[in-house]
């Protein structure tokens, strides 16, 4: 992480982004420290990218591992603006947990420690052995089923409470089935999506989070 330092975070910034060759919207800091004296004020501010994001979020799954009592790597990749980790180790079952409860439990932490280190809110998607696969799979013939249901009685299905990639599948199993928009409320752990019915001739819209 490169350090700039000014009399204030603005006077920090722009010697950042004269010195890279970028704009000031596209830079990614965090100010480090904040010291004043005699002589007046001393910001220093840090400047990280993507990768270091990265690099930090594979070391805290690590030491995660480690106080659970488990080994394992990681094998990390950025794409569509997502931060996706795959979590090898031959202790798979334990690391998943029931229902996905400890994967979903380090993800979220991860995400939070993230969040506590560079002060920017990412999208992290934890996965180990495949597990998201095989669930994302589920959730997207639940989503058909349930559409189904709801084209024959009219009636809004609601489903249970899900983290941002599941109901992201949902609407994405339904972006364009017939008669039917999906919409996610609620807010925090209750977000969930609702099953809507459409009549011919309305207009369609899915909120995917």
């Amino acid at each position: 992480m490169n350090k700039y330092e000014g009399k204030s975070e603005q006077e920090a910034v722009k010697k950042a982004c004269a010195d890279l060759g970028v704009d000031a919207s596209n830079l990614n800091y965090q100010v480090i420290s904040v010291k004043e004296n005699l002589f007046g004020k001393t910001v220093v501010i840090g400047i990280y990218s993507i990768n270091d994001v990265i690099v930090f979020a594979d070391d805290y799954i690590k030491r995660c591992l480690h106080a659970l009592g488990l080994d394992g790597n990681t094998r990390a990749k950025y794409e569509d603006g997502v931060i996706k980790l795959d979590i090898v180790t031959n202790r798979n079952k334990n690391v998943i947990g029931r229902n996905g409860d400890t994967l979903r439990s380090i993800n979220e932490l991860t995400r939070s420690a993230c969040f506590n280190r560079f002060g920017g809110h990412y999208r992290i998607l934890l996965n180990c052995d495949g597990y998201k696969e095989v669930k994302y799979s589920k959730y997207a013939a639940i989503a058909r089923k349930y559409a189904n249901e709801v084209r024959r009685t009219h009636v809004t299905a609601i489903l249970d409470p899900m983290t941002s990639d599941e109901r992201r599948i949902i609407h994405q199993a339904l972006t364009g089935y017939p008669n039917i928009r999906t919409q996610s409320l609620g807010a925090g752990h209750q977000r969930h999506v609702t099953i809507q019915y459409v009549p011919d001739g309305s207009k369609i819209s899915s909120n995917e989070d």
